[in-house]
């Protein structure tokens, strides 16, 4: 069984996926504050992270989250450029589930690195951890983000009303998912966008 989450690497066909820590803090913070008008519209928390000491107290949490195993928070690599960051939420090791969030920085969308991305954190969630069911949730108004859901293979299970408050209003939300049985069927959509 593995010890803790804070030192996995996953391979795309173009990306890497690797633990967040400590020293990308500072990139993290920049990436946001480059972003916050393109991710402020889909993100509640982006209103939380004002300076480099919220991110850093953000970034020790999604740390303790990884040893304790109880969450995955991957930066989303290209080259040497990290250009977007992805994660579980809570797992819940009892019904073998949990959910993905994921974004991507304003300079670095629509080059299919969220797609990839979370092509590649499915394929370790369900090969290597056994999951049985992944779930994923977008803002009905956020076209980009339903299409790379749909993309990978999610399966639409409906809209969860006024589901989220983004500063003065509430977004519905489309809630998508997939089964270890799904994900046994994607294996030739999803393998493009694999390291293997």
């Amino acid at each position: 069984m593995i010890e803790s989450f804070n030192s996995l690497r996953l391979f795309g066909a173009t990306t890497v996926l690797r633990s967040v820590d400590l020293d990308d803090t500072g990139r993290l913070f920049s990436m946001i504050e480059n972003s916050r008008e393109h991710l402020q519209k889909w993100l509640p928390w982006i209103d939380f992270v004002h300076s480099l000491e919220d991110e850093r107290h953000i970034v020790e949490q999604w740390i303790y989250e990884m040893q304790m195993r109880s969450a995955i928070h991957l930066c989303i690599t290209a080259g040497d450029n990290l250009v977007g960051f992805i994660s579980t939420h809570q797992i819940d090791w009892i019904n073998q589930r949990t959910s993905v969030g994921y974004w991507i920085e304003r300079s670095s969308i629509r080059k299919n690195f969220a797609t990839e991305a979370t092509a590649v954190l499915l394929d370790y969630l369900f090969e290597n951890l056994k999951l049985h069911r992944v779930f994923i949730q977008a803002a009905t108004e956020n076209a980009a983000s339903n299409r790379v859901i749909k993309k990978v293979g999610f399966k639409w299970e409906g809209v969860l009303r006024e589901n989220e408050r983004i500063r003065d209003r509430y977004l519905d939300h489309n809630i998508y998912g997939m089964t270890q049985g799904d994900f046994l069927g994607l294996k030739d959509v999803l393998s493009p966008y694999l390291g293997k």
